[in-house]
């Protein structure tokens, strides 16, 4: 028998002789062992001493308002807003301290971390109008006054110190009737 090697016959007896090898390449890895390696073993750092807590701030003093001129009275029982946590609190009371003293920027910090606590709380959004309104920013007075009131609910007490700040502040602003509109809005 004799063994005729022609082009076509011998182009596919390569063809299967490397398409088997490139199966057998790609198969054979998934079968191989992985061996574990050994890491070294880096020691923890040791815990950073944790500093004293300060001591209590005192309760912080009451804010006053002006009160509004006498108009028409409408019967409404107002709904305080619920108190400040601790945290919340303290930092409430550092910031009014800071503001009788003038150190607005302080104040602002205090209120900007009390604000990070307790985002939905209204007294602290006017207590950062006040700072605001120290710093003769009175754009943001009345942006804050706003957000104040959108949280306070029924605490009407709250809301009209709010109104009655943000007069003030489009007073400052050279914005009468706006301000005319704020303090009908007072009550």
């Amino acid at each position: 028998m004799t063994m005729k090697l022609i082009g076509d016959g011998h182009f596919q007896h390569i063809t299967g002789t490397v398409g088997l090898l490139i199966v057998l390449n790609l198969c054979l890895p998934g079968c191989s062992v992985k061996h574990p390696v050994d890491l070294p073993v880096i020691p923890a750092p040791a815990p950073l001493p944790v500093p004293p807590a300060p001591p209590p701030l005192p309760a912080p003093a009451p804010v006053t308002v002006p009160a509004p001129e006498p108009g028409p009275s409408v019967s409404r029982e107002s709904a305080p807003v619920p108190e400040e946590g601790r945290a919340a609190a303290t930092l409430l009371a550092s910031a009014r301290q800071s503001a009788r003293t003038g150190q607005f920027s302080q104040a602002e910090m205090m209120l900007e971390r009390a604000l990070r606590v307790e985002p939905r709380n209204a007294r602290l959004w006017y207590e950062m109008a006040q700072v605001k309104y120290g710093q003769k920013d009175y754009g943001q007075t009345v942006q804050f006054c706003i957000k104040s009131n959108s949280l306070a609910g029924k605490d009407y007490d709250l809301i009209q110190q709010n109104w009655l700040l943000m007069e003030r502040a489009y007073l400052e602003l050279g914005e009468p009737e706006k301000a005319r509109q704020a303090r009908s809005k007072s009550g």
